[in-house]
């Protein structure tokens, strides 16, 4: 939606806008939301079946004694790897999964847009805080590959460029997402609630 189109329509309307003109802006507005929040669902569902395959794979590899059997005593950083994200998508599910929904009014169709807005802010927070936990981490399960002998040093050179790589495009993705997109979306979604709490 043009939230700033949006708040220079009501504000040269005196904040008295149409039936109609309100029945059209809450109506994209749910439809905004409600495809948000579907696609929201399908990536936490996607990212909850990614992040299984791996963990049961090793669970497998653990049960059935393998060759290349997990030793956790010397490869230990492959818990916490593994655990960051699962407890980032709970978090998300959990935190930044917002339900709120228009409920007929314009003001409470900008609360529930502003508190949608806050819900990607806060995911991208909590993604941002695994990512800095994940990067160190990164660091010591490959020289733990590396002393466990499944992986030689020129592989491990090889692994830290392409996943260190991809850690740092997707923080740069989620920073300008965030400053380009969210942050003036807030702004403009501030103003038009302050502006119908004033009347």
């Amino acid at each position: 939606m043009d939230y700033e189109a949006l708040r220079n329509a009501w504000t040269s309307n005196a904040n008295n806008p149409s039936a109609a003109a309100s029945a059209y802006v809450i109506a994209e507005a749910q439809t905004t939301l409600a495809n948000r929040r579907m696609h929201l669902r399908r990536l936490l569902a996607f990212a909850g079946v990614m992040l299984t395959i791996p963990l049961a794979l090793m669970g497998v590899d653990i049960v059935t004694g393998q060759a290349d059997v997990i030793d956790l005593s010397r490869e230990w950083g492959l818990v916490p790897f593994a655990l960051i994200p699962f407890a980032a998508l709970i978090l998300i599910a959990q935190r930044a999964a917002p339900s709120a929904a228009p409920t007929g009014t314009l003001l409470e169709t900008f609360r529930a847009l502003r508190a949608d807005n806050a819900a990607a802010r806060l995911r991208i927070v909590i993604i941002g805080a695994s990512m800095v936990l994940f990067a160190p981490l990164l660091f010591v399960l490959l020289n733990q590959l590396v002393g466990t002998g499944k992986m030689a040093p020129h592989e491990m050179q090889s692994a830290a460029l392409v996943l260190g790589g991809a850690l740092a495009l997707s923080a740069c993705w989620m920073g300008v997402k965030y400053i380009t997109q969210l942050a003036p979306e807030r702004r403009h979604l501030e103003a038009l609630v302050a502006q119908y709490e004033a009347t």
